[in-house]
């Protein structure tokens, strides 16, 4: 099951800090691999200002982003509203780098997401 199927309806809300950069040299994980082919199944490549190694740097910052947030689902939904804020990517574009990102370096966090999406009241802010 992809990214969006095991994450689907359990994702998003909270930081809005920039995610950081790649340093020049990097070395890509297996798991920065399985998040850049991630993106490319759903044609999100980057352009010229970036690299695999950014893309990657950017998924593990969404991912303890929202590790470390009391309510994941809820700083899942806050990171989706600053990607399309800030970028010309898509409400579902910016769902799938998001979803993608948890799946690959956060999956422990999807169980406790699952819960809050299941609880939240349509129309309102998730639970805290």
């Amino acid at each position: 099951m992809g990214a969006a199927g095991v994450v689907g309806a359990a994702m998003f809300g909270g930081a809005v800090l920039t995610a950081p950069h790649a340093s020049a040299s990097c070395n890509m994980s297996p798991a920065d691999d399985q998040y850049i082919k991630l993106l490319a199944q759903n044609k999100m490549v980057h352009n010229a200002d970036f690299n695999d190694c950014s893309e990657a740097a950017e998924g593990r910052w969404f991912a303890s982003q929202i590790r470390s947030n009391p309510n994941p689902f809820g700083e899942g939904q806050e990171l989706i509203n600053m990607i399309t804020r800030t970028t010309p990517m898509s409400q579902a574009q910016a769902e799938w780098e998001v979803e993608s990102a948890v799946y690959v370096y956060a999956p422990d966090v999807i169980p406790k997401m699952k819960d809050e999406a299941a609880r939240q009241v349509p129309g309102q802010p998730a639970p805290v």
